[in-house]
C-alpha cells in the first residue's frame, strides 16, 4: 500500500516528535529540579522532603531546590504546580490534606486526580484513636457500644472537616453512634485535650511515646495498615468498621509529564527512600518510611477523594 505525500509527511513528523521526546527523556535532567512544599519551613513534610531531595541529587546529577509555598492548607502550592510546565523540573512533595481532604469539602482550583501524575509515596504518619490510660474504654468496640447506648462521647481532632473528623463521622453514620466532635487548632491541642480529659477520645498522630509511657491507650489505627510500633492494635477496618484514613506524604508531577521521566524519578526517589540513611533520618524525625508506587498512591487519592466528598456532602446537609 502506497502512502500519499501528505500522509508520509505526517508520519515523519510524528516519528520525529517521538524521537525528540525520547531523547529529551534520556537526557533528563539537564538543569536543577524544584520540589515545592505546600507548608512553611521547619515542619516534618519540609524536613523530610529536603532530606529526600538531597539524597536524590547525587543519583540524578543535578541540584534539587526545595521551595516552600505555604498558604490555604496547601492548596495554593498544589494549584501552582498543577499549572507548571509538565517537564519534570517542577514537582511537589505533598500530603493527604491538599490531595483528598480539602478538595472534598470545598473548591480548590485543581483536580488531584486529573491534574497530577503521582511519582511515589515515601511517608505518612499513622493516626490513632487515643483515650486516657485510665479510660473505661479498653477497645474501640467498647467505645462505640457506649456511644450507641446513649453515653455522651466527645472526640477531638486537629480541626473541622479534616480526615480524622470525616472518618469518625463516617463511623457515626455506619453505626448510629452519637459522637460529639470537638475541633482544635492542631493535633497538639487535641492531644493535650485528651491527656487532660477534656475530651473522651482523640484522633491524632505522633502518639508513640505517650502510649509507651502509659499516658494514653491506643484503641485502633485509622490507617489502611497497622502501626509497626503497635502491631497488636488493629486498624478500624480490621475491627469491622468500613473506614480508613491512609495518611500519605508523596511526590507528584504535573499531569502530562513524559512517562519515561516519571519512571526515572520514581526509581530514583524510591531508591533513596529505601536507603538506610533516609530510614535512620526519618526515625530521628519520629516519622515512618512508607514507600509505595505512584500508581498505588494515585489509587489511594482517587478512592479517598470520592469517600470524603460523599461524607462532606452529607455533613453539609445536616
Amino acid at each position: 500500500m502506497k502512502l500519499s505525500s501528505s500522509k508520509l509527511i505526517k508520519c515523519s513528523a510524528l516519528a520525529l516528535l517521538v524521537g525528540i521526546s525520547s531523547a529529551y527523556a534520556n537526557d533528563f535532567p539537564t538543569k536543577p529540579i524544584t520540589v515545592v512544599v505546600p507548608y512553611g519551613a521547619g515542619g516534618t513534610t519540609d524536613i523530610s522532603a529536603r532530606k529526600l531531595s538531597s539524597l536524590a541529587e547525587a543519583e540524578l546529577g543535578q541540584p534539587i531546590v526545595v521551595e516552600n509555598r505555604p498558604g490555604a492548607s496547601g492548596t495554593n502550592a498544589m494549584r501552582s504546580v498543577a499549572n507548571a510546565r509538565a517537564d519534570g523540573y517542577t514537582l511537589i512533595a505533598t500530603t493527604s490534606s491538599p490531595l483528598f481532604v480539602t478538595p472534598a469539602v470545598r473548591p480548590v482550583g485543581y483536580d488531584s486526580v486529573k491534574d497530577f501524575t503521582p511519582i511515589l509515596n515515601y511517608s505518612g504518619p499513622y493516626h490513632g484513636v487515643l483515650v486516657p490510660a485510665d479510660s473505661p474504654y479498653k477497645t474501640f468496640d467498647g467505645l462505640i457500644k457506649a456511644a450507641k447506648s446513649g453515653t455522651s462521647i466527645s472526640y477531638g481532632t486537629a480541626g473541622a472537616m479534616g480526615g480524622p473528623h470525616l472518618s469518625f463521622e463516617l463511623i457515626a453514620r455506619q453505626t448510629g453512634a452519637k459522637l460529639k466532635h470537638v475541633p482544635f487548632n492542631g493535633a497538639g491541642s487535641a492531644t493535650a485535650a485528651v491527656l487532660g480529659k477534656h475530651v473522651d477520645v482523640a484522633l491524632v498522630p505522633a502518639y508513640r511515646d505517650l502510649v509507651l509511657d502509659s499516658k494514653l491507650r491506643l484503641l485502633g489505627v485509622l490507617d489502611d495498615s497497622r502501626d509497626p510500633d503497635f502491631e497488636s492494635v488493629p486498624t478500624l477496618k480490621e475491627a469491622g468498621y468500613d473506614v480508613e484514613f491512609p495518611s500519605v506524604v508523596g511526590v507528584m508531577a504535573p499531569a502530562g509529564t513524559d512517562p519515561e521521566i516519571v519512571e526515572q524519578l520514581e526509581m530514583t526517589f524510591t531508591k533513596v527512600a529505601k536507603s538506610d540513611e533516609f530510614k535512620a533520618f526519618m526515625t530521628k524525625l519520629n516519622q515512618p518510611v512508607r514507600v509505595m508506587t505512584g500508581e498505588k498512591l494515585g489509587g489511594i487519592i482517587q478512592s479517598n477523594l470520592e469517600t470524603y466528598r460523599n461524607v462532606a456532602k452529607e455533613l453539609s446537609q445536616k
